[in-house]
């Protein structure tokens, strides 16, 4: 090879180089914004994991405390059919909270 050929073989390895690095650095930065994302996206899951455990630890005291005067009505022969009703929209209101939350979690991965 002369000294001509070896010179635009190196200028053309020099240019195809300077792209791939141009690349990588592209890609680095595009890896970088994805693991921003997802370490937001973590953050907001764990929130909303929280916040979903408070509602139902709420949900279940309140039922433990509807059950508890439903039993202290009762012993005291006083009429609980609204404290029932209560109990039972309370209840549904529950379920329908499960079920939202169920629609919108994620199988597990395999």
């Amino acid at each position: 090879m002369c000294e001509t050929e070896e010179y635009f073989f190196r200028k053309k390895t020099e240019k195809q180089l300077k792209k791939i690095i141009q690349m990588l650095e592209i890609l680095t930065q595009e890896v970088y914004d994805m693991s921003v994302e997802l370490e937001a996206l973590v953050l907001q899951v764990g929130e909303t994991e929280g916040v979903e455990e408070s509602v139902i630890t709420l949900l279940q005291g309140i039922q433990v405390e509807l059950d508890a005067l439903i039993a202290e009505l009762a012993a005291q022969a006083i009429d609980t059919t609204t404290v029932v009703e209560l109990k039972d929209r309370l209840n549904a209101s529950e379920e329908a909270l499960a079920v939202a939350v169920a629609n919108f979690t994620p199988p597990p991965v395999p």
